[in-house]
């Protein structure tokens, strides 16, 4: 059985994909609530989800200062922006090709780091808040 690797998954933002990404990591969540009443049966808790959440987070390798002044430019809008995530086609011959793992939606940037270390390139985290479905 052939598995997905970390360099064949990649994030886009703009439908554009995030240049010198190192780790991309997504969450997807259901918030649940205990709905037990006195009909429940049993000594467990009745949960049922009652709304979902999702986020994308992402750090890469910043060096171009035009790449920092457009992130810098979405964080402060505060706005949402078409997210996204797909296999790379790299990938193609490994994945069974009936595995899709393409996904985008509306995301807000939440939280921006960037870390400045002597000699070396600027490496940046960005994190996306989904502010609706998945498609």
């Amino acid at each position: 059985m052939s598995k997905i690797r970390g360099q064949h998954f990649r994030l886009f933002v703009d439908s554009a994909a995030v240049p010198e990404e190192t780790n991309v990591s997504i969450t997807l969540s259901g918030n649940t609530e205990d709905t037990s009443s006195k009909d429940t049966e049993g000594l467990y808790a009745k949960e049922d989800v009652v709304s979902t959440a999702w986020s994308a987070q992402v750090d890469s390798y910043q060096a171009e200062p035009s790449q920092l002044r457009a992130i810098l430019t979405t964080f402060n809008a505060a706005a949402p922006v078409a997210v996204g995530w797909d296999q790379t086609a790299g990938s193609q011959n490994r994945v069974a090709q009936n595995a899709n793992f393409k996904r985008s939606g509306q995301a807000l940037l939440n939280d921006f780091s960037m870390q400045f270390d002597d000699r070396t390139a600027v490496n940046v985290s960005l994190q996306f808040q989904g502010t609706g479905a998945l498609s």
